[in-house]
């Protein structure tokens, strides 16, 4: 634990030399870091070309439990093709694979929305800043530990700690008064991929730091396929009538890599205060406004 957070707090220590650094060394570093998420994301797909035997349960499911992580991947600026932002790499491709011109099928008023929330004045309302989850698909960018069971996939996130229990049984779902930051998943099978349907999301999340919109009439369906034993390709389809005019599919251009067969893998014993004990965002806000009026 104490080699865990001496390691957090040097990767913290040189972001801050980051900010502090010149224009001229900030971008050199996205490059580099750029650089770096190629090199692992190749690895990754290298990897995923080795022909193991998938690891089962003994119904015959695969078995998706360990530690995994996203290859090749920074922070969740877009999903769109984009240049750097909050200091992750210069640039980075489209994750949107349908529609095929990697776009994301806006209605107008939910354009204008997400052009709104990437103005500097708007940073205070992004979520994560205040601590709140970030809700999905964005946690899938993050290190997570899946626990499976016959009847039930349990996925424990890494950020902000967060669980979401997905069960294979016929409950009712939930009713549409009840609204939840994670939402409400149901499980499935098609053959050897796990399909994840997640409805009843209450709408109050960024898809990501740049502002993507979701609403709370947004349906997820994710789907985990296993490669090998150390691989597997994730996907997700959102469709959300309020917000989009069709629905839309996002794949991340490399596969999640397993880590280890334990939760301790990707920290999660680790305290996440974000911004506990700082200055509250509404008053940075005013602020701002203040500021801006002079």
């Amino acid at each position: 634990m104490a080699e865990r957070t001496t390691r957090l707090a040097a990767s913290a220590a040189a972001l801050a030399i980051l900010w502090l650094a010149s224009p001229a060394a900030r971008q050199e570093s996205q490059f580099q870091a750029g650089r770096s998420l190629a090199v692992e994301a190749a690895a990754a797909r290298t990897l995923a070309e080795a022909r193991t035997p998938i690891p089962r349960l003994p119904n015959g499911r695969p078995n998706f439990s360990g530690s995994w992580r996203l290859s090749g991947g920074a922070a969740t600026y877009s999903w769109e093709e984009h240049l750097g932002g909050f200091g992750i790499a210069s640039e980075g491709p489209t994750l949107v694979v349908d529609p095929p011109d990697g776009v994301l099928p806006y209605q107008p008023w939910a354009l204008a929305e997400r052009e709104r929330r990437r103005r500097p004045e708007a940073a205070y309302e992004e979520n994560v800043a205040k601590c709140i989850l970030p809700g999905m698909p964005r946690m899938m960018v993050y290190n997570f530990f899946i626990a499976q069971a016959a009847d039930k996939v349990t996925i424990f996130h890494g950020t902000h700690p967060a669980t979401r229990i997905v069960r294979f049984d016929n409950r009712r779902p939930l009713p549409d008064s009840i609204r939840l930051w994670m939402g409400d998943p149901r499980g499935r099978w098609d053959g050897d991929t796990l399909v994840v349907e997640t409805t009843n999301l209450n709408g109050r999340g960024w898809g990501n730091l740049g502002g993507d919109v979701i609403s709370d009439a947004a349906r997820i369906v994710e789907r985990f396929r296993m490669i090998n034993a150390g691989t597997m390709w994730w996907e997700a389809t959102m469709t959300d009538p309020k917000v989009f005019t069709r629905p839309w599919t996002m794949r991340f251009p490399a596969p999640h890599v397993k880590i280890g067969d334990g939760p301790e893998d990707v920290d999660l014993d680790f305290e996440d205060s974000c911004h506990e004990g700082n200055v509250d965002l509404e008053h940075l806000k005013n602020l701002y406004d203040q500021a801006r009026k002079k």
